[in-house]
């Protein structure tokens, strides 16, 4: 598991635009964290290029001959996964499909829960996430492809890795990849985080992250 030398980039950008915010908000986990991230804050041509050219090169540096799939989870997982397969192409030469799911199955036309390629033929899948805190959505996501024969997931690429100890002491990454023998890598961190963080938000930062990080 290893970030990314895109991470500085990538906070830098997420700072800028809004979708990274320093403050008081109740995350997933339930906790109460002095930042949040909200990539649905990313919807720009800017900014989904800087996201997919970093999730690209991770791609391209630990998965290239070992994946041909990239799933990207409903919602914000559908550009993300698309837009990556792009850059894959177009500047490494790397050509993948793309899968996203429905949050409902479709009962009429094609039908199913899954949009763009149906694992016809056999699949190893790289799941793009945006944020990973207590690994709820992974999960989902797992649950999902589990139950299709030629889909096998082989890694996993997020955006932040916010390093939170879990129940038994280990972070939502470092259960996925254990629970489900994957690979998984972080575009940045909360290391990646603190580097931007206004200096009235840092002792604050530092003191959740003593109490709650891995």
């Amino acid at each position: 598991m290893t970030t990314s030398t895109n991470g500085n980039e990538l906070i830098s950008f997420l700072s800028k635009c809004g979708a990274l915010k320093f403050g008081s908000f109740v995350t997933k986990s339930g906790r109460v964290s002095p930042y949040f991230v909200n990539m649905g804050t990313v919807c720009d041509g800017e900014g989904i290029s800087l996201l997919s050219t970093c999730y690209a090169k991770i791609f391209k540096e630990h998965f290239a001959g070992k994946a041909d799939n990239l799933f990207g989870p409903a919602y914000k997982g559908i550009p993300l996964c698309a837009a990556t397969a792009a850059v894959l192409y177009k500047e490494h030469g790397i050509k993948t499909s793309f899968t996203y799911n429905r949050k409902e199955a479709k009962d009429h036309g094609e039908g199913g829960v899954l949009v763009g390629d149906l694992y016809q033929e056999k699949k190893n899948i790289v799941i793009i996430e945006d944020v990973i805190t207590a690994g709820t959505s992974i999960e989902e996501t797992m649950r999902t492809i589990s139950a299709i024969p030629n889909a096998k997931v082989t890694g996993l690429i997020v955006a932040i890795d916010r390093k939170e100890k879990l129940g038994d002491g280990k972070s939502a990454l470092q259960q996925v990849m254990e629970k489900y023998c994957i690979e998984a890598h972080a575009i940045a961190s909360i290391e990646d985080i603190l580097k931007f963080a206004p200096e009235e938000y840092k002792a604050e930062i530092e003191k959740y992250r003593s109490e709650w990080g891995v």
